[in-house]
């Protein structure tokens, strides 16, 4: 059992925490290789049938009663016809934007404690639902103020489980940065997160006295991408959790990401993935 990674309030406060989904039904595309996909964090627990992951350059079969422990990145999964999951989908990073959890991460398991805590974040989360798909559990929803501090209350307690299995398997917390980010590159990625997605091609504020290039050394030391790297970073992240969403067109996702017509939003969605987004919506991620 590994040692618990101990934080201040403002330690903890720092850190990027969001739950993503959590479903509980069956795969809908299946007998076949999906795209090689980027994915949060997370885990699936095979509820029926069975499925085979690549991921870290190595191929893992997860059978029936066995759960999928996926760290943050890229992948590739198969599923056997009428496989069925129960999977929790979360970001936790820590303020310079790396994973909490990522190496030791991608095996397979077996975790009664943390099974049971995903059935309860499942019922906490849909309420009187046997079986919600990936898309339903992803599709955006308006709710009051109580019942969103519910179902973040409900988060929260299956993060602590996660946690706690974590520790046992010897799983450790990325370490946190040894460098503290100055003030200028904290302003500089706010100011960049403000930014409309359709903008790839920042002009610096004056006030910032800060030139391009130096901008670009501040990313690549701390996050180790440039300005356009960035933001093609954020609009590509966009881009797949609104084509996962299934709730608008590819005419007006690529109207949002500032593309002017469906057909570029498509070529550039291929360059980037490796898939169109609607192959990306019909099986690149229903079982992430």
């Amino acid at each position: 059992m590994t040692q618990p990674l101990e934080l201040t309030a403002d330690g903890w406060r720092g850190i990027q925490n969001e739950w993503m989904w959590v479903y509980c039904g069956p795969v809908p595309v299946c007998g076949v290789w999906s795209a090689e996909i980027p994915v949060p964090a997370g885990v699936f627990f095979v509820e029926r049938g069975e499925g085979r992951i690549q991921a870290d350059g190595q191929e893992v079969l997860v059978k029936r009663g066995e759960a999928f422990l996926s760290a943050p990145g890229p992948r590739k999964h198969w599923f056997k016809p009428g496989t069925r999951l129960l999977s929790v989908g979360f970001r936790v990073q820590w303020p310079d934007g790396r994973a909490v959890f990522k190496s030791g991460l991608n095996v397979v398991a077996k975790s009664r404690k943390l099974r049971t805590a995903t059935q309860r974040l499942f019922l906490a989360v849909h309420r009187g639902r046997k079986s919600v798909t990936f898309r339903e559990a992803v599709k955006p929803v308006s709710r009051c103020l109580a019942d969103w501090a519910d179902r973040e209350a409900a988060f929260q307690d299956w993060f602590a489980v996660w946690c706690e299995v974590m520790e046992v398997m010897g799983v450790k917390p990325e370490p946190r940065s040894a460098r503290i980010r100055s003030s200028r590159l904290d302003k500089l990625v706010r100011w960049l997160d403000s930014l409309p997605l359709s903008r790839l091609a920042p002009d610096l504020p004056p006030h910032f006295d800060l030139g391009q290039r130096r901008a670009d050394q501040l990313l690549q030391q701390h996050l180790g991408t440039t300005l356009r790297g960035y933001l093609e970073k954020r609009r590509l992240q966009a881009a797949c959790e609104l084509v996962e969403a299934d709730g608008d067109t590819m005419k007006q996702i690529a109207y949002e990401l500032g593309f002017r017509h469906a057909s570029h939003f498509t070529a550039w969605f291929r360059r980037q993935v490796g898939v169109s987004p609607s192959v990306y919506r019909s099986n690149g991620a229903d079982a992430a």
